[in-house]
Parts: structure tokens; sequence; C-alpha cells
């Protein structure tokens, strides 16, 4: 079954722009070479992306609280 849509983090792909393998798929073959996913500047990428995802879903959550500590206090 295709798909019509495919999401990449916040982007959204369509039509050919669809990959025709996931990405899972491809960093399980043997013959696939992976030394790019351990340079620095792909590195930085995939980290600049995981902030991108986390203030994209923030960003749909209305005034908040966050309490950052130690469970164990005294009572």
């Amino acid at each position: 079954m295709a798909r019509d849509t495919y999401q990449r983090g916040p982007v959204v792909l369509r039509g050919r722009q669809i990959p025709k393998e996931t990405t899972d798929t491809r960093l399980l073959q043997p013959q696939v070479d992976t030394d790019w996913l351990h340079t620095d500047p792909w590195r930085v990428m995939r980290i600049q992306a995981e902030f991108v995802e986390g203030f994209g879903a923030l960003a749909d959550i209305g005034p908040a609280v966050s309490v950052f500590g130690s469970a164990r206090t005294k009572p």
C-alpha cells in the first residue's frame, strides 16, 4: 500500500520525495556504509534535529510549570 505522505521530523514529504525504503531498513543492511553517521557534522545535524522536534512539540503546550529536582523530600 502506497503512502500519500511521509513525515521526517517536522517535514512532510509527498509524492516522489517519499523514500522507497525506511531509514531502519537501510541502517540494518550489512553492506551499507554507515561511517557518515559518526562524523561530527552529521552528529551536530542530528542533535539540532532533536532540538527542533522537541521545541516543535512544546510549542503546542500552553502555559505550564516544570519542576526539576529530587523526589526524595522530607515531610
